[in-house]
């Protein structure tokens, strides 16, 4: 096992650092506003992994790196609040109150370690400073757990999966902590470093799944599009219902929050979590899809918190694509606001 282990904690680093690089290459396709608070997260915490490997590997110890390391951990904990605020809103109080907690707690931890304080202080700082990051963490795991459960598929799987990846950091540090001694033994170090592993890809697909993970994911919601297309060939209903049965099953299948459907004429059909004014802006686009055209982007028409009116927000990034299907089908233009990555 103590052979392993630093083959492990070195792949992991490694790891950690392509998916740092994954991170900033999707903030760059895209540029974002809540993706750049989940990438900020990821990169700080691919730098701590890396920075802290190197270190060890070099053996070296630059003066003020474990400083600087801790506080961009604690620092990737904020970031994934904030992107929990950008896409659910918080109360501004409880950012103050998790940004003076985890002021607070870096800075008694700090001192502590340059005043040389007792182990037993220094210890009681650090459960302090790992408990203040993990109720950080906490809160917007859970509240994106829950809110998955009324979203189409794609963004349900996608909240899940970085979901369950920051609950496995959050697990390892709490293990680190109630464990003690048996942490640092050599067949617990290996099981944690497979853990951080298999943490890795659950990141990475939670900001940028594959194609192929896609429809993996939305495979039961196209069981249910097939059957709404048999439903249009026998039965002859009213062409309002249909053109907003059609508009939610888009919506379900690419993983959009909100969407417009528009006739061949430009005439509104039907519309779904967006406002009149962004609905009347994106009219104006549809002479730019050429035919064969299938997605053009939008994305100064709107920003803010994406979702439906009201509580039900749904949690995606803005990115704004139009999709023309064929003239002599109905509902010639459709666009969606919060679509997953394309």
């Amino acid at each position: 096992m103590t052979e392993v282990l630093p083959y492990l904690q070195n792949l992991g680093a490694i790891a950690f650092f392509l998916l740092g690089v994954a991170t900033v290459a999707a903030w760059m396709r895209h540029r974002d506003h809540s993706l750049l608070f989940l990438g900020l997260a990821i990169v700080l915490l691919s730098l701590v992994s890396l920075v802290g490997r190197l270190t060890v590997v070099a053996k070296i110890n630059p003066p003020l790196l474990p400083e600087i390391s801790l506080i961009a951990f604690m620092a990737s904990g904020y970031a994934l609040l904030l992107y929990r605020n950008s896409l659910i809103p918080l109360r501004r109080a409880w950012l103050v109150a998790a940004l003076l907690a985890i002021a607070a707690g870096t800075v008694v931890y700090e001192a502590a370690q340059a005043l040389s304080a007792p182990k037993g202080l220094l210890g009681l700082t650090g459960i302090v400073l790992v408990l203040v990051w993990s109720a950080t963490v906490l809160e917007p795991i859970i509240r994106f757990w829950l809110a998955a459960r009324g979203l189409p598929a794609v963004q349900a799987w996608r909240l899940r999966t970085l979901s369950l990846g920051f609950a496995g950091l959050v697990a390892i540090l709490l293990f680190a902590v109630a464990a003690g001694t048996l942490a640092a033994n050599p067949l617990a170090q290996v099981l944690i470093q497979l853990v951080v592993l298999a943490i890795i890809p659950l990141l990475y697909v939670s900001f940028s799944p594959p194609a192929w993970l896609r429809r993996e994911w939305r495979a039961s919601e196209e069981e249910g599009l097939r059957a709404f297309m048999q439903d249009l060939l026998i039965i002859d209903g009213d062409p309002e219902v249909i053109a907003r049965r059609a508009l939610d099953w888009a919506m379900r299948i690419v993983g959009g929050a909100a969407a417009a459907s528009f006739d061949a004429t430009g005439h509104l059909q039907a519309s779904s979590g967006l406002t009149t004014d962004y609905v009347a802006a994106l009219r104006t686009r549809l002479a730019d899809l050429p035919d064969g055209v299938r997605r053009a982007n939008a994305d100064r028409l709107a920003h803010g918190s994406l979702g439906r009116r009201g509580q039900d927000r749904r949690p995606f990034r803005t990115v704004h694509s139009g999709f023309r299907r064929r003239r002599d089908q109905p509902g010639a233009a459709v666009s969606e606001r919060g679509r997953g990555s394309a």
